[in-house]
């Protein structure tokens, strides 16, 4: 069935249900010729009709959900259009910018390994300590972009580029690898 002959399908429905709430649902009753009546003669007999409706009281105005489930009925689905709109591609920047300060931890901290390497301690541990709050910030952001599908793969890809470029994690890699390596040190 193409989307056309569906959307006649669903306007003929309406049409339909619409055509049935505006018929009577039974005849009209024969109209006796007889005395004039008063006040108090009238009021049972309206009360009446509005008690024998079909649909009971309270009939003059349906209200939105009601017709919303009526609708859902007639078409057998539920809209997906609203479903699609409400979930919408999130920007990935956040997972972006994790990924980004995770490379560029990794590569900070190998500079602080050369300049170890090098002779300068002192200026080496102050990178590292630079390194390791870069790291940390990757990865609180890396998982905020995981979690809240902020660019997730790039979130998670900067979680774990950050969780090995940390010197710290490095160093106990290196103690539990390597350990013979340290005592050249």
């Amino acid at each position: 069935m193409t989307a056309q002959q569906r959307a006649a399908a669903r306007r003929a429905a309406a049409q339909r249900a619409a055509a049935q709430r505006t018929a009577p649902q039974r005849p009209a009753a024969p109209q006796r010729a007889a005395a004039p009546r008063g006040p108090a003669q009238r009021t049972p007999q309206r009360a009446e009709g509005v008690a024998a409706s079909p649909r009971g009281r309270g009939t003059s105005g349906t209200t939105a959900a009601n017709g919303d489930f009526e609708r859902m009925l007639q078409r057998g689905s539920v809209d997906t259009r609203t479903l699609a709109q409400s979930r919408r591609r999130r920007n990935p920047v956040i997972g972006k910018i994790a990924l980004g300060l995770a490379v560029v931890s990794a590569a900070v901290d190998a500079s602080a390994f050369a300049v170890f390497m090098g002779g300068d301690t002192t200026f080496a541990f102050g990178i590292c300590f630079v390194v390791v709050f870069l790291t940390l910030i990757a990865a609180v952001l890396g998982f905020i972009a995981a979690v809240g599908s902020f660019g997730r793969w790039y979130g998670a890809v900067g979680v774990v580029l950050a969780f090995f470029a940390n010197p710290v994690i490095l160093i106990v890699l290196l103690v539990v690898v390597a350990p013979e390596a340290l005592t050249g040190m």
